[in-house]
């Protein structure tokens, strides 16, 4: 099976395209992505990046971004085009912080995690419209929403509204990064993690037999980013289903049932 990146969108995009790869509850409902879904998103990220911030496999693009499936979304985007995420932790960031429907759209925030990830990055993407950042670094900023189709609020000076422009993007990319899986992917305050790490990190149950298999993991609420990403790859890499819940959104015995949960994991 994939274990890098590169492999799974390839799978995502040639085997059982159209079954639901990513499922998101959140404030705003449910969203649904195939692996064809899925990759489109991503496809459209990494040409984002490509075509209008000029990243490339020397790029550091740091994460300002709660767990969330554009942030699965856009790690697998700087992936295809060969850049390393950067976090600050695999904490979540205080719920204050984030995009949420009552945040003042005036507040560009710029406390937190943002400044702390920031540091040698040359890409920003930020739920907070993080003030402040000069060139030649670059801001994305990033509405939550999932119908979305523009930043809620005045941008800073130079910032890109990932919103209202990623849609006008190709959703194939013809780029290629490398397909290895001692690439490195993450930066965690300074430490780089491979792929291969990424996906150790994770132990899915044992399947317990062909009705558990592919399996449908739950990512329990306060899992960070990290962790995240990991369970992500080794969810998709055994070709399961992932769904994440935002927090604040109770899991429901309802929930559990309608999307036929397999097993649940939690925080590293």
């Amino acid at each position: 099976m994939p274990r890098t990146p590169a492999g799974i969108l390839a799978h995502m995009r040639s085997v059982n395209a159209s079954s639901p790869r990513l499922v998101w509850h959140g404030a705003d409902g449910r969203i649904e992505l195939s692996g064809r879904v899925f990759d489109n998103w991503v496809a459209k990220g990494a040409n984002l990046l490509v075509d209008e911030l000029d990243a490339s496999d020397e790029t550091a693009v740091a994460f300002d971004l709660p767990v969330h499936w554009k942030t699965l979304a856009l790690a697998f985007a700087c992936w295809q085009v060969g850049a390393v995420v950067v976090l600050d932790s695999d904490s979540d960031r205080d719920t204050d912080d984030r995009d949420t429907d009552d945040r003042d759209p005036d507040d560009c925030g710029g406390g937190g995690g943002a400044v702390d990830v920031i540091g040698g990055a040359d890409i920003i993407l930020s739920s907070r419209a993080v003030p402040g950042i000069e060139p030649p670094r670059l801001l994305v900023c990033v509405a939550l929403g999932s119908l979305a189709m523009r930043w809620d609020g005045p941008l800073p000076q130079g910032a890109i509204d990932f919103a209202a422009e990623v849609r006008s993007h190709g959703d194939v990319f013809f780029g290629s990064a490398a397909d290895s899986g001692d690439a490195p992917l993450v930066s965690v305050e300074g430490r780089l993690v491979t792929g291969a790490e990424l996906l150790d990190s994770v132990t899915l149950p044992a399947a317990g037999g062909a009705s558990a298999h592919p399996a449908t993991v739950l990512l329990e609420p306060g899992s960070g980013p990290l962790r995240a990403l990991a369970v992500a790859m080794a969810v998709w890499q055994d070709e399961g289903t992932l769904v994440i819940v935002d927090e604040g959104v109770p899991v429901t015995e309802s929930m559990m049932a309608g999307e036929r949960i397999t097993c649940r994991l939690g925080p590293a």
